[in-house]
């Protein structure tokens, strides 16, 4: 008899020695996950606001050189980069590029100007930075979420707390000549 519970308390010590261990194995791989993670948003909001900047630039340029609607560029010129969430400046860049390539497509002097193509060729290299950032953060959080879904690391989710991570959309929609080197 004290055989037996002798058994059956080092089955149950071996038992929660093993959960033990799949659970610090778990959050481990998890937290692997998040540094490059956090390193890959910071990246691609540094990207971001590199962009902007260079939109800036840009609208500059045309309110300098081209005869353009008053109204133009409102919503891009009232824009605060330095207080905005990540989402947001998207959203508003997205814009600009689609307003900023009415202007291209209609004054194809511009892509005859040498400072506006340096002003071109900046913002291509900034672009495929920034996408590549943007695949490779998106990739890794399919990666980190399926750790967080699928047994044995999703019991340290039981246990511990990480947060939570949404992907950056990014269509790679054709934005025109303005991105392009052509």
């Amino acid at each position: 008899m004290n055989n037996m519970i002798i058994l059956l308390i080092s089955i149950l010590i071996l038992i929660i020695l093993f959960l033990v261990i799949v659970l610090i194995i778990g959050k481990r791989k998890i937290e692997e996950l998040i540094i490059p993670l956090d390193i890959s948003k910071q990246e691609i909001n540094t990207y971001l606001k590199e962009k902007y900047k260079v939109y800036r630039e840009i609208v500059e340029f045309l309110k300098s050189n081209l005869s353009i609607r008053e109204e133009a560029f409102k919503n891009f010129l009232d824009f605060n980069a330095k207080e905005c969430l990540q989402n947001d400046l998207i959203n508003i860049l997205d814009n600009t590029t689609d307003e900023i390539n009415e202007y291209v497509d209609n004054y194809d002097d511009l892509l005859k100007n040498d400072d506006f193509l340096k002003l071109k060729k900046k913002l291509y290299n900034i672009q495929v930075n920034l996408e590549a950032v943007i695949d490779y953060y998106n990739g890794k959080i399919n990666i980190y979420n399926n750790l967080k879904e699928k047994y044995p690391t999703s019991l340290a989710t039981k246990f511990f707390v990480f947060e939570d991570y949404s992907k950056v959309q990014n269509e790679k929609k054709e934005i025109s000549r303005l991105i392009s080197l052509n």
